[in-house]
Protein backbone atom coordinates (compact mmCIF):
# COMPACT_ATOMS: atom_id res chain seq x y z
CA UNK A 1 0.00 0.00 0.00
CA UNK A 2 1.05 3.24 -0.40
CA UNK A 3 1.36 4.64 3.08
CA UNK A 4 0.28 8.16 2.25
CA UNK A 5 -2.61 10.44 5.05
CA UNK A 6 -5.37 10.41 3.48
CA UNK A 7 -7.13 13.66 3.00
CA UNK A 8 -10.50 14.37 1.06
CA UNK A 9 -14.15 15.63 1.42
CA UNK A 10 -17.63 14.27 1.58
CA UNK A 11 -20.13 15.84 0.25
CA UNK A 12 -19.01 19.94 0.25
CA UNK A 13 -18.90 20.76 3.52
CA UNK A 14 -17.26 17.35 5.21
CA UNK A 15 -13.68 16.97 5.36
CA UNK A 16 -11.09 14.74 6.88
CA UNK A 17 -7.72 13.37 7.22
CA UNK A 18 -7.23 10.13 8.61
CA UNK A 19 -4.25 7.28 8.41
CA UNK A 20 -0.94 9.14 8.97
CA UNK A 21 0.42 5.51 10.02
CA UNK A 22 3.55 7.62 12.01
CA UNK A 23 3.46 10.64 9.59
CA UNK A 24 1.22 12.47 12.11
CA UNK A 25 3.95 14.62 13.51
CA UNK A 26 5.18 16.53 10.07
CA UNK A 27 2.04 16.11 8.08
CA UNK A 28 -0.94 16.71 10.70
CA UNK A 29 -0.02 20.85 11.07
CA UNK A 30 0.12 20.90 6.90
CA UNK A 31 -2.93 18.81 6.63
CA UNK A 32 -5.05 20.89 8.90
CA UNK A 33 -3.68 24.49 7.04
CA UNK A 34 -4.84 22.43 3.62
CA UNK A 35 -8.22 21.62 5.73
CA UNK A 36 -8.59 25.41 6.43
CA UNK A 37 -7.71 27.12 3.03
CA UNK A 38 -9.91 24.14 1.37
CA UNK A 39 -13.08 25.84 3.57
CA UNK A 40 -11.92 28.71 2.89
CA UNK A 41 -12.44 28.69 -0.92
CA UNK A 42 -8.88 27.84 -2.23
CA UNK A 43 -8.71 23.73 -2.41
CA UNK A 44 -5.88 23.53 -5.20
CA UNK A 45 -2.98 22.28 -2.48
CA UNK A 46 -5.91 20.31 -0.85
CA UNK A 47 -6.93 18.81 -4.55
CA UNK A 48 -3.43 17.47 -4.34
CA UNK A 49 -3.62 15.26 -1.79
CA UNK A 50 -7.18 13.95 -2.37
CA UNK A 51 -6.29 12.74 -6.02
CA UNK A 52 -3.74 9.67 -3.80
CA UNK A 53 -5.62 7.03 -4.41
CA UNK A 54 -5.44 4.17 -1.29
CA UNK A 55 -6.17 0.62 -2.09
CA UNK A 56 -8.49 -1.95 0.10
CA UNK A 57 -6.86 -4.56 1.81
CA UNK A 58 -6.27 -7.63 -0.42
CA UNK A 59 -7.79 -9.78 1.89
CA UNK A 60 -10.94 -8.17 2.46
CA UNK A 61 -13.22 -7.93 5.36
CA UNK A 62 -12.76 -11.77 6.14
CA UNK A 63 -9.09 -11.21 6.65
CA UNK A 64 -8.55 -7.57 7.60
CA UNK A 65 -9.07 -8.01 11.20
CA UNK A 66 -7.11 -11.70 12.30
CA UNK A 67 -3.92 -10.10 10.28
CA UNK A 68 -3.49 -7.23 11.61
CA UNK A 69 -3.88 -8.64 15.02
CA UNK A 70 -0.80 -10.81 14.00
CA UNK A 71 0.91 -8.15 12.43
CA UNK A 72 0.84 -6.63 15.84
CA UNK A 73 2.27 -9.82 17.90
CA UNK A 74 4.72 -9.84 15.24
CA UNK A 75 6.17 -6.11 15.92
CA UNK A 76 5.61 -6.73 19.55
CA UNK A 77 7.64 -9.95 19.76
CA UNK A 78 10.23 -7.58 17.60
CA UNK A 79 9.63 -4.99 19.78
CA UNK A 80 10.60 -7.65 23.16
CA UNK A 81 13.79 -8.88 21.49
Amino acid sequence: MNRAPDLGRIGTNLYYAQGFSGHGLSFAGMAGKLIAEAMSGDASRFDVFTRIRHHRFPGGALFRTPALVLGMWYYKLRDLL
